[in-house]
This record gives C-alpha cells, structure tokens and sequence, in this order.
C-alpha cells in the first residue's frame, strides 16, 4: 500500500462539493449530526482521487472550550443558528444509490443516520452549541471494499484502523490539496482529525465516505455520505 505520500494535482474534474459535515445519529431524542466545515470538494482527477481541503476549517460542539475561542455567529457565545429546511428523507445507513437517495442531504451530501426533525433539536439545544475554528491534525484516505460488499450494510463509522489508511498526511496546510491513486472501483473514505486551534481540545474525526466508480476511460466520485460524532 501507499502510505505518506501527497501530490499537488491541478484543475480537478468531475468534482463534488462537500464543504460541511456528516453525520451519525439524528432524531429529536437524539443529538445530531454535528456540523464542520473541512473538505471544500472530493473529485478524481487523471486516475488520482484529488481531496481540496478548506481554507477555514470550523466545528460545531457542546464541549467545554475556551468561550473566546467561538465564533461569532450573530448571536451570543454558545449558540448556534439553526438552519430550517435542509434536509429530506428520514435517514438511511445503506450506502447503496436508494440509502444515498432517502436520506437527509446537506449541500450535495447524504448525512449518514441523519433525520428531517434535526433543525428542531437543534433550536431547542441552540444554548448549548457553539461553533469553533478547527486545526486539522492529521488527514487520511483508505480504500474499504467494493460496492458490492457494502450494497447492504455500510461499513462501520468513524476513523479505519491504523493499518487500513493507504495514505496519512499530518498537519496539512489549510486549502490544501492531497491526492491518492485509484487502487480500484469501490468504496473510499477520507478521515479529518480535528483540535482546537490553541491544541487544548480535541473533536475527533470528520469523515466522508464516497463511492468511486468507472466513467469511461477514468474515474468518478458518487453517493458522498458525510459521517460525523453526534453533537
């Protein structure tokens, strides 16, 4: 496997945006899905799998950090706006095109274990929510398997194993671009591991898990799925 290795690659095509976050969990009862913003597109690019990372990494979290660390939102430290009518579907953890096309989108991307009721959790919790800028630590890409082994059941959320990234990249730059080739069709995640910007907190892993399929003479990104910690 390739392992520690960056590339800088041009223009990228066939590029999907994913500025946002992904999630697990959802429902009224329930925390959902928190909010970041780490990955600006996911796209290929002359048989390479091309990640645009944010210039202005953010996070949303309940943890205790330092209130002068929060940005502002319009509104007094410790809340965050809820945003109303952005999602559909009642959520789905298939990552087959029928999970992918069921469950809540944000911005293009299925929120994996999202839910339509997650804007009103999100006003009646609005007190407790804050949104802080993100230091990315470190940033990995791995193959998981081939469509068919996951049409059913997805595979486990969060980081891979250690041993399953095929390329670890530590302190990134902001905006910066990372690029892996395509092993093969199948299914791929990209791992973001998160921390304050003064290092005091952790917020653990953003990931996002993506389809690559063959178009062509290339390849393409399909069915993004933004898998995220509750809040």
């Amino acid at each position: 496997m390739r392992r520690r290795r960056f590339l800088r690659v041009g223009t990228a095509a066939g590029t999907l945006g994913l500025a946002g976050c992904f999630g697990l969990g959802g429902g009224n009862s329930s925390p959902p899905p928190r909010k970041a913003e780490v990955y600006d597109s996911i796209s290929t690019n002359d048989g390479a799998i091309v990640v645009n990372l944010t210039a202005d990494p953010t996070v949303e979290s309940r943890a205790d950090v330092d209130a002068s660390l929060a940005l502002s939102l319009g509104l007094p430290v410790g809340r965050a706006a809820a945003a109303k009518g952005g999602g559909r579907g009642q959520g789905a953890t298939g990552r087959g095109s029928g999970g992918w096309s069921s469950a809540p989108h944000r911005g293009g991307r299925a929120i994996h274990h999202g839910h339509e009721d997650d804007d009103d959790w999100r006003e009646e919790h609005e007190n407790e929510i804050s949104r802080y800028d993100a230091a990315i630590a470190v940033v990995a890409l791995g193959y998981m398997g081939s469509q068919e082994e996951f049409s059913d059941d997805p595979p486990p959320a969060g980081p891979l194993d250690e041993s399953q990234w095929d390329e670890r990249w530590t302190d990134p730059e902001p905006d910066q671009q990372l690029s892996m080739p395509v092993e093969q069709p199948g299914w791929y995640r990209v791992g973001s591991k998160l921390r304050s910007e003064n290092g005091n907190q952790g917020f653990g892993w953003e990931s996002v898990d993506f389809r690559v399929d063959q178009s062509g003479d290339g390849y393409e990104v399909e069915n993004p799925w933004q898998v995220s910690p509750r809040l």
